[in-house]
């Protein structure tokens, strides 16, 4: 298969992933006219090992070109300055065959698919090339070194035009061409780091002499992309990285040049690290610290660089310490310099079954050496900031899900006996602060603020409606998310006054990831991450800053497109502020290149006032009714509860494994990768959770390496496993399916070809099916009556023991006419009626339940295993057994026949009969039981717990039945229990 027909295929594909009203996927489809040798970038970035500059007085301009073309358009053309040079060209976005050199480009508008709606599609299909229309425009992102006064003129074979400058004012933005080009004025940005490593996490440090240490972590990837079929013997070759892993570099900016960069840590393959910090004490030594995997724990490393006296000498290494050597992960490490030099650090970690935020000094002599604990809340605490003022105060700011929602707290750890100050309270999602110390020792705090009830029952748009429910009484992870500022003055917790208080004007879409810097005049800056608007999984970063009467209007950071949570590396120098990020020159996740690093040097004028402050006010009382009130109660009936089965002792460990997140959200919808973990363990109780992100970001082995770093890091076993999971998704009648395995590190089978028939199933999953017995992983088919779903083609009993019976982003896919099932009305994600699990279950295939969310729902998806241990392996055990069952709540169900349980194959001597219990959230208002393709039992005992016996007496000697237990809530909540397959043989 070519790789220009399987992006075809899988732009049909592509389309049938997104709810109707987003059926709009950028596809960088390569056209058959493509010039011979073509690339789909030419500037390479600047070589390993050199040096890189970034002249005074650059300029930045953001070139758009094409726009309100009806049609695919292509430009040739050249930039030409008549006084200086250009000094980088490169383009953020344009189909493949995209060319640059010196000062020529050639650039042309994406692809797009586009499908009318859902039901549309499923009567006539829509090709590849039938569906492919003219995308966004190209952008070029240009940087000019020249006079203010300059002619730049961008000549093309469309037309050519002329501009100065100084006649563009900052941020501005001037249409030429009757409308078909703009250009937009930016603070330069320039490129850093060169190809073929994904460079990414850049923090930064001044040291007393006016030099700036970047510290920055080098990911080093096998095979960058995998999107071409693999062949079993070629699994273990091309599935399983050996040569990829971590580095941390080093890099010494004076100013005006970027040296080259000297490594940190030692050139390992498969060295585990994660999001470094540095900080430069007071006798100029520069101290980095990390987070690094050891023997399956997470710990905090430190090593010291003491610069040489000359530029041009080397300096010295200390030896690599273990900070913390305590079980249990220890990871964003932070740190800061006090007022006496001395280097602090402080970071999230595991102890005692939840999250504490720790810290220590580093100087050997310092009486508070030893690592020690900051926060005090028995529940989870997150994301440590820190900062120091010079008069001894070292604050450490954390967020904390102690009242059962995220609020942020302060605590001041350079003075013995402080006490933790309360900084943002209410009932709204308040967390990952930011801090930093203005000259008047004023400490800043910014912190994301969100929803009431985050985490709470939720669906999409009118998903509520569909199944039949009134309301969504909570909310999701990522609908209204904005930032807010206080600031902490001589001890009181101030906030700003009306006419002074953030205005992010144009920013309209959620606004995350605050960071706060000062510079050398005053000048409070915050830099925040926001969807531009248009484009899929793509977020931009733009700064404001503050004067102390007002803030500055909103500005973009040039070439910062990439994940939401993608923090700056930020240092006053010169008039301004350094700020240095990563960005991989993304449209959207499918269609990103690498994370590189961009500096940018962004000047500030006029006088900084003193700020306007009043008194911070008492958190407003909730306006959202608790969805949950009684979930603590919940949730320790079900982890209390143990079963004997086969002489083991079995428990309820709930989780679910089709999660979504920054990495394929469609568009702005389900928030950062890290909330994925908080919704699992804090806002929903989980014992266990696996991403469903797509292939674990598209085929692109960074997004995986990111994903399954993350699932190591949270996968405490003593109390919550991270499963190492993703979707496959492949279009109807095939099926998307949900994967898990046993281990980190076994990249995502690519997906190959489509066809295949009813009668001989499909090549591509059969392929599945061997992959999954090679790694001795399991899948579970997922949405199964819709577009996405399958007509039960195929089934390897083996590696396919379950299905995602019920999703919380859609329906219940049970049979028609059940709760919450779709019609062809009310479907979401089209109407396939035999993707039915009865359908399945007819066929003869015997299957588990589970339930899980997909995109955007919130709590009401649980896949609950009966296992004897939590652990990745038991979980995949018990799902083999199909030890399970599907809920929307907390709710306990046990159905036993003797010794058997829920998914079991048995033969019995006697009548088929059914232990049924059931301890609901609210009255349980049915219980049916479901033998074969009809109810053979419905009760109606309106109790919350429920015990009855089912025999079924028309069960004849020789007959083999399946059976199964449905409860239905007052509330409308369910859980379906497994099938057991009983063959009465007397």
């Amino acid at each position: 298969m070519t790789r220009s027909s399987l992006w075809k295929s899988l732009l049909i594909v592509a389309a049938s992933l997104m709810p109707a009203s987003l059926y709009m996927i950028s596809i960088f489809s390569h056209e058959e006219d493509d010039p011979p040798g073509a690339r789909d970038v030419e500037n390479d970035g600047p070589k390993p090992g050199r040096s890189v500059e970034i002249p005074p007085g650059l300029i930045g301009l953001e070139v758009t070109l094409g726009l309100g073309s009806a049609a695919p358009t292509v430009w040739d053309g050249t930039i030409k300055v008549s006084e200086g040079r250009v000094a980088e060209l490169d383009v953020v976005r344009s189909a493949p065959g995209s060319r640059v050199e010196g000062d020529r480009f050639h650039v042309a508008a994406t692809k797009t698919a586009v499908a009318k709606n859902a039901k549309a599609k499923t009567k006539k299909k829509i090709t590849a090339k039938k569906a492919q229309v003219r995308g966004p425009a190209p952008i070029l992102r240009v940087n000019v070194e020249a006079p203010e006064t300059a002619t730049i003129t961008i000549a093309t074979d469309r037309g050519d035009f002329s501009f100065k400058p100084v006649d563009l004012a900052p941020g501005g933005r001037a249409v030429f061409l009757d409308g078909a080009a703009t250009v937009e004025r930016q603070f330069a940005a320039v490129r850093i780091t060169g190809a073929g490593t994904e460079d990414d996490f850049p923090v930064a440090a001044k040291a007393p002499d006016g030099t700036v240490w970047l510290v920055d972590v080098e990911y080093r990837p096998e095979q960058a992309r995998l999107d071409d079929p693999v062949k079993p013997e070629d699994f273990d070759r091309r599935l399983v990285p050996t040569r990829n892993g971590d580095m941390i570099r080093l890099r010494r900016f004076d100013g005006k040049t970027f040296h080259p960069a000297i490594d940190v840590t030692k050139d390992v393959a498969r060295l585990d690290v994660w999001r470094p910090t540095v900080a430069v004490d007071g006798k100029g030594i520069v101290h980095i610290a990390w987070a690094e995997q050891l023997e399956g724990d997470w710990e905090i490393y430190h090593r010291a660089y003491t610069p040489a006296k000359q530029a041009d000498g080397q300096g010295q290494w200390s030896d690599t310490e273990r900070v913390t050597k305590a079980k249990g992960s220890d990871f964003h490490v932070v740190s800061t310099t006090d007022g006496q030099g001395n280097v602090w650090l402080a970071w999230q970690a595991f102890r005692g079954d939840n999250y504490e935020i720790m810290a220590c000094a580093l100087a050997d002599s310092h009486p508070m050496r030893e690592p020690f604990v900051v926060s005090s809340s028995p529940s989870d605490d997150w994301s440590p900031a820190i900062a120091a003022d010079i008069k001894g105060s070292v604050f450490v700011a954390w967020d904390t899900y102690d009242k059962g929602n995220f609020d942020v707290l302060l605590r001041d750890i350079g003075k013995r006996g402080s006490k933790p100050v309360t900084v943002a309270d209410s009932a709204r999602f308040e967390a990952r602060p930011s801090l930093v110390c203005d000259k008047e020792s004023r400490l800043w705090i910014a912190y994301e603020e969100g929803d009431e009830q985050w985490g709470k029952d939720y669906a999409s748009s009118n998903g509520f409606q569909r199944v039949g429910l009134a309301k969504n009484p909570g909310f999701a992870l990522y609908v209204n998310r904005t930032v807010r500022i206080k600031c902490l003055d001589a001890g009181n917790l101030m906030r700003l006054t009306a006419g002074s208080e953030l205005n992010f004007g144009e920013l309209k879409s959620n606004r995350s990831v605050p960071r706060l810097a000062t510079d050398d005049h005053g000048g409070i800056w915050l830099f925040v991450r926001h969807h531009p608007g248009a484009g899929g999984e793509v977020w931009v970063g733009s700064f404001l800053r503050f004067d102390g009467d007002t803030w500055s209007t909103p500005r973009r950071l040039a070439a910062s497109t990439n994940l939401i949570d993608n923090r700056p590396a930020l240092a006053a120098v010169g008039d301004g502020l350094l700020a240095v990020y990563s960005g991989d020159r993304r449209t959207s996740t499918q269609n990103r290149r690498e994370d590189d690093l961009y500096a940018a040097r962004l000047g500030a004028t006029g006088t900084i006032k003193p700020p306007k402050l009043e008194p911070d006010v008492q958190a407003d009382a909730p306006k959202v009714q608790a969805v949950h009130p009684n979930e603590i109660e919940d949730v320790a009936r079900l982890r209390d509860y143990r079963i004997q089965s086969g002489g083991r002792t079995l428990r309820p460990i709930r989780g679910e494994f089709h999660r979504h997140t920054e990495i394929s959200s469609h568009a702005d919808q389900d928030g950062l990768l890290e909330d994925m973990w908080r919704y699992a363990l804090d806002a929903v109780h989980h014992d266990w959770m696996g991403n469903g992100d797509h292939d674990n970001g598209f085929g692109h082995e960074y997004m995986w390496w990111l994903v399954q770093k993350t699932a190591d890091i949270h996968n405490n076993e003593s109390r919550f496993v991270a499963a190492q999971t993703y979707e496959r998704s492949v279009v109807y009648p095939n099926g998307h399916r949900n994967v898990m395995a046993p281990r980190r590190g076994i990249r995502p089978l690519p997906r190959g070809e489509l066809p295949g028939t009813a009668e001989a199933g499909t090549p591509d999953t059969k392929l599945l099916y061997k992959y999954l017995k090679h790694f001795d992983a399991i899948c579970a088919s997922h949405t199964s009556a819709t577009d996405m779903g399958t007509d039960w083609r195929d089934n390897d009993p083996e590696v396919e023991p379950v299905v995602e019976i019920y999703q919380g982003h859609r329906h219940n896919y049970e049979h028609p006419g059940a709760p919450r099932s779709p019609t062809a009305e009310t479907e979401i994600g089209g109407f396939r009626p035999a993707g039915f699990v009865w359908n399945a279950l007819a066929k003869g295939y015997k299957l588990g339940f589970e339930s899980s969310s997909d995109h955007v729902s919130t709590h009401w998806s649980y896949a609950i295993v009966f296992a004897s241990e939590r652990s990745r392996r038991g979980i995949i055990d018990a799902f083999k057994k199909r030890h399970c069952y599907a809920a929307t709540d907390n709710i306990l169900l046990d159905v036993r026949s003797g010794d058997h349980m829920m998914g079991d194959t048995f033969t019995t001597d006697d009548k088929p009969t059914l232990k049924i219990g059931a301890h609901g959230t609210s009255p349980i208002v049915k219980i049916h039981v479901i033998r074969d393709d009809k109810y053979a039992l419905t009760v109606e005992p309106n109790e919350p717990k429920v015990s009855l016996v089912y025999t079924d007496d028309d069960a004849e000697p020789g007959g083999s039945h399946y059976y199964y237990v449905r409860v239905e809530q007052a509330d409308g909540n369910l859980a379906w229990g497994s099938p057991m397959w009983i063959t009465r043989s007397k």
